[in-house]
């Protein structure tokens, strides 16, 4: 069976900061899209309201997604959408591992990858991600850390912060996520 082609889903929170440095990481993939062999980008850049439309819009996106990438925030993390489209990446993921489902992540603020947990047993997808003090023994995925970051990363190979969206070294921190995105797709003939 031919592999599906490259499709990248960008996970995101509506808020200040985030939804700019998503639009400018989305307007460079678009730019390579067909360079780097993307069958597509998807970004709710429309802010759809919850609902029906909202779902099969993104439930479709979410069915050809190949690449699931998350721009990690605080409010990310706690926002019950964010949480239903990743519990849908990572369910995908625990069933056919990176080969059904790439789950990459960009840390756009300041937080510990290794203290956010997942917990695959939980029925509610909303619950499927709890802080460590009261996390429980969990199988397979243990913590975000587990996952590959794309960065953004420093000289010294450290996971760091992407710039705020007024920084002129947005562009390089961007395009080194670009370049990692890369990295994980199938060698072009």
């Amino acid at each position: 069976m031919a592999a599906r082609p490259p499709y990248v889903f960008m996970s995101y929170k509506h808020e200040p900061n985030t939804t700019g440095l998503t639009e400018q990481f989305y307007q460079q993939l678009r730019m390579y899209q067909k360079g780097l062999g993307l069958a597509g980008v998807f970004m709710d850049k429309d802010k759809l309201a919850a609902g029906s439309v909202w779902r099969s819009e993104v439930q479709a996106a979410l069915d050809q997604t190949t690449h699931f990438v998350v721009m990690l925030s605080n409010r990310y993390w706690l926002s019950d959408e964010c949480h239903k489209e990743l519990a849908y990446a990572v369910g995908r993921y625990q069933q056919g591992g990176a080969d059904a489902m790439r789950l990459l992540f960009v840390q756009t603020q300041e937080i510990e990858p290794d203290l956010l947990l997942f917990d695959p047993d939980a029925a509610d997808p909303n619950v499927a991600f709890v802080n460590r003090e009261f996390s429980k023994a969990v199988t397979k995925l243990e913590k975000v850390g587990d996952l590959q970051f794309l960065g953004p990363f420093d000289e010294f190979a450290r996971l760091i912060r992407l710039p705020p969206e007024n920084d002129p070294l947005l562009g390089d921190a961007i395009h080194q996520l670009v370049m990692r995105l890369k990295a994980t797709l199938p060698a072009k003939n």
